[in-house]
């Protein structure tokens, strides 16, 4: 069974440009998730009675096109299968109107709250699995590769309004930080066309952050982007984003 919803966006998940952000179009996927997760009794507010809550391990969108203000869209989603013992969700978001806008994949580990660490998930959870339903991207989910040298070093402070119900950050508020790490040193006006975040490590309320960001040669306006954690002296997250040129 798959939840298919409908937003408007609204002035304040639009940006200069008047269209939604990165972290908009996070924001409606995971909206859209936790509806449907409530529908099955999973979403993170249910599970948190065993003691045990949902975290991304891995997430990678593709943006067709940006929505824009006030335009009509809804988001599609469903659970595809189980990897590895993680579970994945897809995503596709599309205009009311007609057009596809973003297509994205994740996987979720089912973790116990006290301990910290990923439980095995239960059957009740993996009969609902779509397994006859077709991804929404083909992704090859290839690893991240890991670099130490960068062009430059964005800094940041994880901030009150990036924390959870989790008690840690948002992915949506990591999708964040990816953007805005590479969009202020860019040369020339590009616009994200797709973003891998593979996740690392818990975020808290004022840990200190740096992403470093390379340049990748392969790909012109590719590029990767390490999120470490100063407070906590680990690696949070590694990404890949990829931008084009503004028409």
């Amino acid at each position: 069974m798959e939840e298919t919803i409908e937003y408007i966006v609204q002035l304040h998940e639009a940006g200069p440009d008047l269209k939604a952000r990165v972290k908009s179009l996070f924001n409606y996927m995971q909206s859209s998730a936790d509806r449907h997760s409530k529908s099955l009794g999973t979403s993170v507010s249910l599970m948190s009675g065993k003691n045990l809550t949902w975290v991304y391990s891995r997430f990678y969108a593709e943006v067709e096109r940006y929505p824009d203000l006030y335009e009509k869209i809804f988001c599609r989603t469903w659970r595809s299968e189980l990897l590895n013992g993680l579970v994945s969700r897809e995503f596709v978001i599309g205009s009311v109107e007609g057009g596809l806008l973003v297509r994205a994949t994740s996987t979720l580990a089912l973790i116990d709250k006290t301990t910290r660490k990923p439980v095995a998930i239960p059957e009740d959870i993996t009969s609902k699995l779509e397994h006859g339903k077709e991804r929404s991207i083909n992704f090859s989910g290839n690893v991240v590769e890991h670099i130490d040298e960068f062009d430059y070093i964005f800094d940041i402070k994880a901030r009150y309004d990036d924390i959870d119900i989790n008690g840690h950050m948002n992915n949506a508020s990591y999708a964040d930080i990816f953007f805005e790490s590479a969009f202020e040193n860019l040369k020339n006006p590009m616009i994200m066309k797709s973003i891998d975040i593979l996740f690392r490590g818990e975020i808290n309320y004022r840990d200190e952050l740096e992403c470093g960001i390379k340049s990748l040669p392969d790909v012109p306006g590719r590029f990767y982007h390490r999120l470490f954690n100063k407070t906590k002296g680990r690696v949070s997250a590694h990404a890949k984003t990829e931008w084009i040129d503004k028409p």
